[in-house]
């Protein structure tokens, strides 16, 4: 039987990323919810972005009817503040959390709380109560509740730093960290066994995203440290944390994370889907990552899609250069239809191909049966004039384009535009 899974909030990155690593599992069925009209709108069939938001009186009420409605059985908590509240919680909902130990979010929430609880470990950054107390300039003003590079501040003095505490919410002042970074992205199973340790480096980052990722070599003291935060620490599921290392090249810890990652696609670029994993351990299945050892460079980009208001039940398509080039099938074209059909809209084949189309769609290994119907104009009559009802139209030239949005007045698109419809 499918487990219903929710993701929240799930517009963000790494609800995106849980939404593609578990979209094609017969094991699972998504849903998307939050506080804020958001990409999640574009990802999950089954919507809601109509929630209060968690500090809203009439969060937990909502949340409790949602969950009911959809019959959720598990929910991916996609904000650290979020994934602490729910945790708090999650017993009074009567659903499961993945990686929702209150304690362990609650810790992991807090650097100070992290440090604090580690404090006996040499990967543990100096944690300075002044200025006064720094041993080596420069230093780092970061808040405590902050995530990634999210209010980090280098100050260079005691007066800088002054300065900088004055102005940071829940303020830390710790040692400065000089030297290369490493996120690690981790798996414990519902036996508190560490499955996955897996370091990647962040190339390139825009926004807090790592756009670029490389995979290091194993280092034993990354696992050592990844084994010690799972044997203290109540872990289940997908978590990660980050180091540094320092002016003497040692590793330090910068911060822990219950939720999952945007940047785990990394890991299931190699073959180790980590949402995926913990739908099993859900199920209280044993796990075994899989590694491609072959993958070693991850590159991403900004995905574009649009939203249009326009209700059609109908695809008119044209063939030469927009289904074919050259005699073979465009694989981006053939990537749209098959989402078309599989929303249940009919598709039409008009084209004045030069010969019979269905013959070159054979040559072609593309199915005649992909297509309601075909259209074949031999006697130089205008396309619009074969254009019905509630429909788009789609043609990589422009005059025929031009007409069936003059006389038909529907949506016409050029090939490049596909990619942006969903």
């Amino acid at each position: 039987m499918a487990v219903n899974v929710l993701v929240f909030p799930c517009g963000s990155e790494n609800a995106s990323e849980i939404h593609q690593a578990l979209m094609h599992s017969i094991h699972v069925r998504l849903f998307g919810a939050s506080s804020v009209d958001d990409h999640g709108r574009q990802l999950f069939d089954s919507y809601n972005g109509n929630l209060p938001r968690i500090d809203d009186e009439r969060f937990d009420q909502a949340f409790a009817a949602l969950l009911d409605d959809w019959q959720i059985d598990l929910v991916f908590a996609t904000h650290d503040t979020v994934q602490a509240y729910l945790s708090e919680r999650i017993e009074r909902f009567g659903v499961a959390l993945v990686n929702g130990d209150p304690q362990t979010c609650a810790l992991a929430r807090r650097k100070s709380a992290t440090y604090a609880a580690f404090a006996d470990q040499p990967w543990v950054p100096a944690v300075y109560a002044s200025p006064e107390d720094v041993e080596q300039w420069p230093a780092v003003v970061k808040p405590d509740l902050g995530q990634g590079g999210q209010g980090f501040e280098r100050v260079a003095d005691a007066q800088e730093a002054r300065a900088a505490l004055e102005r940071t919410h829940l303020p830390l002042l710790v040692e400065y960290l000089p030297g290369e970074e490493v996120t690690v992205d981790c798996f414990s199973d519902f036996q508190h066994e560490l499955r996955w340790v897996g370091p990647r480096n962040r190339e390139r980052v825009r926004a807090g995203i790592s756009m670029r990722s490389t995979f290091p070599a194993p280092d034993p003291a990354i696992a050592a440290i990844a084994a010690t935060l799972n044997k203290r620490l109540r872990l289940r599921g997908p978590w990660f944390f980050q180091l540094k290392r320092d002016r003497q090249q040692r590793w330090k810890l910068l911060e822990i994370s219950c939720r999952v990652a945007g940047s785990m696609v990394a890991q299931r670029a190699l073959g180790v889907n980590l949402p995926l994993m913990a739908i099993h351990d859900h199920l209280q299945r044993r796990v075994t990552p899989l590694p491609q050892t072959a993958v070693n460079l991850i590159e991403r980009r900004i995905l574009t899609v649009a939203q249009l208001d326009w209700a059609f039940d109908t695809v008119y398509i044209d063939f030469d250069e927009t289904v074919i080039r050259d005699g073979r099938a465009i694989p981006s074209t053939l990537h749209f239809l098959y989402r078309m059909q599989g929303k249940g809209k009919r598709l039409v084949l008009l084209t004045r191909h030069a010969s019979d189309p269905r013959d070159t769609l054979r040559k072609a290994r593309i199915a005649a049966e992909l297509f309601d119907e075909i259209i074949h104009i031999t006697d130089g009559r205008a396309k619009s004039e074969f254009v019905r009802g509630h429909s788009i139209f789609i043609d990589n030239h422009f005059p025929e384009r031009l007409d069936v949005a003059t006389h038909c007045a529907i949506p016409v698109f050029d090939v490049d535009a596909l990619e942006f419809l969903s």
